[in-house]
């Protein structure tokens, strides 16, 4: 009886450690992928290798993935390519600092809205309007890839991504 309640508790505390990001087990989760959805917003992912290649999606991926400890990472771009509307999504395995990311953009404080279950920041001069979502275990960033999109835009396109990256 007293082995079966000990596996029973290692069994708990190894699916804690795998699902939520904690202890020894987060490194495997951070080496699960990240399976991007084909829509997101409405939009299509954008998957023609010329595009992909032109907006060097495939590449910050590589990069993003070598800085960040070999985490699994990937950039996407959803959007139509006649330009009306475009997001670019980042999603990282592992926590991301939000508030530190936020606050070394330089954003003001004023810029930055609640949006859903997202932190986001109004564009600026030097940035696009940007939202970010992350938990223990996985860190989504969506930007606009348009002028003149708002955080009331950007926010749910990163909450559904992140509820579908998960």
């Amino acid at each position: 009886m007293t082995v079966g309640a000990i596996l029973v508790v290692l069994l708990v505390l190894a699916g804690l450690g795998y699902f939520a990001g904690l202890g020894p087990m987060s490194r495997l989760n951070a080496a699960r992928g990240i399976t991007p959805p084909a829509k997101l917003g409405g939009l299509d992912r954008i998957t023609d290798p010329q595009v992909r290649d032109q907006l060097q999606l495939d590449q910050t991926k590589e990069a993003l993935s070598r800085i960040n400890d070999g985490k699994q990472a990937t950039v996407e771009a959803y959007g139509d390519l006649n330009g009306q509307r475009m997001y670019v999504v980042i999603a990282l395995r592992g926590k991301v600092d939000i508030d530190k990311t936020i606050k070394d953009s330089g954003a003001s404080p004023d810029q930055v809205k609640k949006v859903g279950k997202s932190t986001c920041v109004e564009s600026t001069d030097k940035l696009p309007t940007q939202c970010y979502r992350g938990s223990n275990t996985l860190t989504v960033i969506t930007q606009a890839a348009n002028d003149g999109v708002g955080v009331e835009d950007v926010g749910p396109v990163t909450d559904e991504a992140f509820d579908a990256m998960k």
